[in-house]
């Protein structure tokens, strides 16, 4: 059952990264491009 809930929450983790910038624009309110060009002035780009 332990290894089942490390799954699960792995899982979740790689969707919510893959889907990072949809959810951020949902849970916050901006704009998907807004987002967008915040992480990639993180990222150095």
């Amino acid at each position: 059952m332990g290894w089942f809930i490390f799954l699960v929450i792995v899982i979740g983790a790689v969707a919510a990264y893959k889907y990072r910038v949809p959810l951020l624009a949902k849970l916050t309110g901006q704009p998907q491009q807004r987002i967008q060009r915040a992480i990639d002035r993180k990222k150095g780009k």
